[in-house]
This record gives C-alpha cells, sequence and structure tokens, in this order.
C-alpha cells in the first residue's frame, strides 16, 4: 500500500475515494468531483483495488525505460503545490505528485495531470494578454523564464500559441525532481476515455500537446501516443526550470464504459 496524503507530504492521509474528496479535492469541488470526470476517476484509479495502488498503466508506461523501470513509490501527494518561480502565484497545482526509487537506483519523481476532455487551459498569448501590466505584474517575466528554461528561447509567435499550462506543468514535473533529489522528472498525463467526452476537445488536447512537445530541443519530430514515454532530455533551463535533471513527458490512457459508475471494470489502451 502506498502511502498517500492530500496537498502536502505531511497533509492528512487518503486511504480511500472519500478521504481523496476531503483532503485534496479538486479547485472546483463537487461540482468537480463526478463521475468520468478526471478528478474522481484520478483517485478512484489509485482506489480502485480497496487499497491505494499504482495504476497498472502508470507501472507498464515508467517501465518501458530501464532507468524509471520497477519505481518503488515512497509517497505521493494529491493536489501538491510545487512552486517554480518566487513570485506570487508562482505555484503549478500538480493532480498528482509521487517519488521514489527504480529498480536501477535512479531518484525518480512523478507529476500525474489527469485529463478527461478538459480544456489545456489559455495560450501563452492569453496569459500575456491577461496580465494586469499597469499593477506591476510579474506574468511577463514568469513566462518569459518559463519559455526560456524549456524552448531555449523568448517568447515570439511560434510560441503564443501553445498552452501555458503546459509550461508551468513541465516546470514544476522538474521542480519536484530537484526537491526530492530525483535524476529524472516525468510529466504523466492520464487520460480518462468515456463515451461522455466531447471528443473534439480531446482530440483537440492531444494536438495541443504535441505542438508543445514539438517546440522543445530534443522533441522536434516527436508525437505523443497512448503508452508513450519521451526520450529523457535535458531542458535549456532559466531561474525557473532546472536543466540539471532528466525530464520526459509519457501519456497513459484508461477506458471507462458507461454504466460502471466510474473505473470499474476498466481496461487501458
Amino acid at each position: 500500500m502506498i502511502h498517500v496524503t492530500g496537498k502536502t507530504e505531511q497533509g492528512a492521509s487518503i486511504v480511500d475515494l472519500q478521504s481523496w474528496f476531503e483532503n485534496a479535492p479538486p479547485a472546483g469541488g463537487a461540482a468537480q468531483w463526478k463521475d468520468y470526470r478526471s478528478a474522481k476517476e484520478l483517485a478512484r484509479a489509485w482506489c480502485d483495488s480497496g487499497s491505494m495502488e499504482c495504476p497498472h498503466e502508470l507501472k507498464e508506461a515508467l517501465d518501458r525505460d530501464p532507468a524509471t523501470r520497477g519505481l518503488t513509490i515512497e509517497q505521493a501527494v494529491a493536489e501538491m503545490e510545487i512552486g517554480f518561480d518566487e513570485f506570487r502565484g508562482g505555484k503549478r497545482n500538480a493532480d498528482l505528485a509521487l517519488w521514489g526509487t527504480a529498480s536501477a537506483g535512479h531518484r525518480v519523481a512523478v507529476t500525474v495531470e489527469a485529463k478527461a476532455d478538459e480544456s489545456l487551459g489559455p495560450t501563452v498569448q492569453k496569459q500575456l494578454d491577461d496580465a494586469p501590466i499597469d499593477r506591476g505584474s510579474n506574468i511577463p517575466t514568469r513566462v518569459e523564464r518559463l519559455s526560456c528554461g524549456i524552448v531555449g528561447h523568448s517568447v515570439d509567435d511560434e510560441i503564443k500559441p501553445l498552452r501555458y499550462q503546459l509550461f508551468h506543468a513541465l516546470a514544476a514535473t522538474a521542480k519536484l525532481a530537484k526537491t526530492t533529489d530525483a535524476t529524472h522528472g516525468i510529466l504523466m498525463i492520464h487520460e480518462f476515455v468515456s463515451l461522455t467526452l466531447d471528443f473534439e476537445k480531446f482530440t483537440e488536447n492531444a494536438n495541443d500537446l504535441n505542438k508543445f512537445i514539438q517546440a522543445i530541443p530534443g522533441w522536434e519530430t516527436a508525437t505523443l501516443k497512448c503508452g508513450d514515454l519521451l526520450t529523457p532530455i535535458q531542458l535549456p533551463g532559466s531561474e525557473s526550470v532546472p536543466n540539471d535533471v532528466l525530464v520526459s513527458i509519457g501519456k497513459i490512457r484508461t477506458l471507462i464504459p458507461l454504466g460502471s459508475g466510474g473505473r470499474g471494470n476498466t481496461k487501458s489502451a
């Protein structure tokens, strides 16, 4: 059984679906905690066996890389805040963060981003446009650091259409690796698929993820498919993004039959 807590390493223990919601509810609260939606289905994926266990989809993806194979998870934290810069609001809420040691001895940190068909959020352009410049916003500096640290150059017309959420998700993954003494940091997208989805939105998310990946040096020709784990790379780095850990992005998927009341009787694809 894996030790899972809510919000922080010292947070209240999570042992089942109810305690997950009580101790690490999604930002939208009960309105977001619904069958077939990502927040509840991620929790169910970890609680479904009757104890807190790593979903087989995640185990199988990590086992694709010898460096992360056979990961023994020391702790997992639901809805963990991970700081990536010194400015107010410079934190990433990971749906789930976990860390441990792989069979080969490497320390590994993982942040999990759960998605059904929920949006990947605003673009970099939108984030900049909405910044209250007249009140001395730090958002332009934050975005510039993230861009330089992840794609290796300042924000330009190729970067502006990309999803801002993915920048701070990857930056926070690298930060988590640093703070847990890990050599490898993995951003894992966990999709939950049912016939309740808006498949146009689902496809848009997949396309946006690949556009982001292909903007990163070393992954220019990569396309992330279900079950994939990209070849680890070192990011260019900046004040907000560590460049001395190896990072990767992966994608896993759980299929949820209608009428199951959630994740029961699922299979992966």
